[in-house]
């Protein structure tokens, strides 16, 4: 299985960028395993970019020192799963702990999509969103967790433990997912599906390019918020 991947990641219209995003991919003897990340630090509370880049520093080390391994001696989707809660669970204690010593509360959004042989697995806390891409059209495989006046009903942060949605899926060919905050997303119009097309878009300069393109869209439409994307897609 080919993978081909691009990033964006803009501060917009703030005095700060409160993103994550990562993408890491590596062969193994079982095949290609990749893992995609984007997180949004939560602009009401305190040092958002702090808990949004700590998600993303901590799942890279579970990739790298787990993932990558339960792969390889070929351990099944429950090994995977439950190594991403504990990690989820350690990650939502240390922010705990930490915005109780600093005396405030941060917290952050966490999308990640994590794909191995022919098969996929997202964790998801927030209204960033993950998108399938495929024959012209987007599938939102994400719900957001929010309330109508726009609050956050789940993330992670400072606060008690929330469980992750969590879903699995099988990879097709000339598919492509799209991990975004909500910077990105917000104006979205009927391009997005023909700009991201998967079989049109099959190098990393081209995806850029083309993320760049719907960045700059949500800013001429007056998008202020920080916007961040991964696209990758499958062939």
């Amino acid at each position: 299985m080919k993978i081909v991947s691009g990033v964006y990641w803009d501060q917009g219209g703030r005095s700060i960028n409160q993103d994550s995003l990562t993408f890491q991919q590596v062969l193994t003897c079982q095949g290609r395993v990749a893992l995609a990340v984007v997180s949004d630090g939560i602009g009401g509370l305190m040092r958002g970019e702090i808990a949004s880049g700590f998600i993303t520093e901590k799942l890279v080390e579970n990739f790298y020192g787990q993932l990558v391994s339960l792969v390889g001696r070929r351990r099944g989707k429950r090994a995977i799963k439950n190594s991403l809660l504990r990690c989820f669970h350690s990650m939502n204690e240390e922010l705990r702990r930490y915005g109780e010593r600093e005396e405030f509360r941060l917290g952050a959004t966490v999308s990640l999509l994590f794909v191995w042989k022919k098969r996929y697995m997202i964790f998801h806390l927030g209204d960033s969103r993950i998108y399938l891409c495929r024959k012209g059209r987007m599938k939102l495989l994400t719900e957001d967790h929010s309330a109508p006046d726009g609050g956050l009903l789940k993330c992670m942060g400072s606060f008690p433990f929330q469980y992750p949605a969590v879903s699995f899926g099988r990879l097709r060919k000339k598919s492509g997912f799209l991990l975004c905050t909500d910077g990105f997303y917000r104006t979205f119009g009927e391009e997005a599906p023909q700009v991201l097309a998967p079989e049109e878009v099959n190098r990393e300069e081209q995806i850029e390019r083309r993320l760049r393109e719907l960045g700059r869209s949500a800013g001429r439409k007056g998008e202020q918020d920080n916007l961040s994307a991964i696209y990758l897609t499958t062939g």
